[in-house]
């Protein structure tokens, strides 16, 4: 479904930035609470999907109706794991702590293991309000008209952002990396949502096609954890390019792949719900197999934060001639010299 991960990027890259350039809340809060926030949702919707909150009315048929592409789509768009470890690298780099960046990132994960659970016992709340007074027939009749007017909403939600964006604010740039593209704010907007919903569709690919086809025995969600892995190393392309070149900086494409492709494609909402579902799942090593996995996460999560802050403090003209950043320094200068290489056999 397209318009649920659209409606979601113009929430976050539209009246998300505007009320951060609009006060004094950074990034850093802003995208901890959406990540809270849609773990908490995701646990909501997780119930009206798997049947643990049963409809009671065709409001809450609706509920199940969407609860999947909710999940799916718009809560994989709204929650970023590859922006929570980005955003725990420049804290990390402007505060001058690795423990403040990990502790960022130890911090949005138990707590969002905490609201999923308040989102999957508020959906049963929600179901066991009221007795159940239609047939299923009636309820997917009225539920049906319901999704249809929410559909029309956002579709006048989207315009909405699109009118609101000022078409005449940004001049276009003069760069060959944007592949013709005019940096405005509209054609960024258009390619976010492009990207996002491509990120949304891919992530769950791999973590529900592919993944499972890999490991079949495995007891943990590995398809959660490879796409946190891999969608998380893949946001760093931006900051890569830019030690090359930082004019890439303004690549509309490059900034669109790095921070919504792959955030839509990272899964950080439902890491959290794959935890609450090994934790109460089963009852003899429910307890252990969350903790594993909740650590695998962290740690897979560390290594990449620790590549970001390196990256990070690259970028920095003033701390190039520290230590910090001497690992990323050397891989550059590996792959200078192999490129300089493969250069100089191929004029042989």
């Amino acid at each position: 479904m397209v318009l649920l991960p659209a409606a979601a990027t113009c929430l976050t890259d539209v009246w998300f930035q505007t009320a951060i350039l609009s006060s004094a809340i950074g990034y850093d809060f802003v995208l901890a609470i959406a990540n809270v926030s849609g773990a908490f949702l995701d646990g909501f919707f997780a119930e009206w999907e798997s049947g643990g909150a049963v409809p009671n009315g065709f409001k809450t048929e609706a509920l199940h109706l969407i609860s999947e592409d909710m999940r799916a789509s718009f809560l994989s768009t709204y929650t970023s794991w590859a922006g929570m470890v980005g955003v725990a690298a420049s804290i990390a780099h402007s505060r001058s702590s690795f423990l403040i960046g990990l502790g960022y990132i130890i911090v949005s994960i138990l707590c969002s293991f905490v609201a999923v659970q308040l989102g999957s016992d508020f959906a049963k709340y929600i179901a066991s309000s009221a007795p159940i007074t239609n047939t299923s027939y009636q309820f997917a009749k009225k539920a049906h008209h319901i999704l249809h007017r929410f559909m029309v909403l956002l579709i006048l939600y989207i315009i909405a952002s699109y009118i609101y964006l000022d078409r005449g604010g940004t001049q276009n740039l003069i760069d060959g990396k944007n592949l013709a593209i005019a940096s405005t704010a509209w054609n960024q907007l258009s390619l976010s949502i492009l990207f996002a919903v491509c990120g949304a569709y891919a992530g769950n690919k791999v973590a529900d096609d592919i993944t499972p086809k890999i490991f079949q025995r495995s007891m943990l969600p590995m398809g959660t954890l490879i796409c946190n892995a891999l969608f998380g190393l893949l946001g760093l392309s931006l900051n890569c390019m830019r030690l090359s070149d930082q004019s890439w900086e303004d690549s509309l494409l490059l900034r669109a792949f790095a921070l919504n492709f792959c955030g839509a494609a990272s899964l950080f909402a439902r890491h959290a719900s794959d935890n609450r579902q090994l934790y109460y799942g089963n009852t003899k090593g429910g307890v252990r197999l969350a903790g594993i996995n909740i650590t695998a996460n962290i740690l897979f999560a560390t290594l990449l934060f620790w590549v970001a802050l390196e990256i990070e403090i690259l970028l920095n003209p003033e701390a190039t001639n520290k230590k910090s950043g001497r690992v990323v320094r050397k891989l550059l200068k590996i792959l200078e010299r192999q490129r300089e290489g493969q250069n100089t056999l191929n004029i042989g």
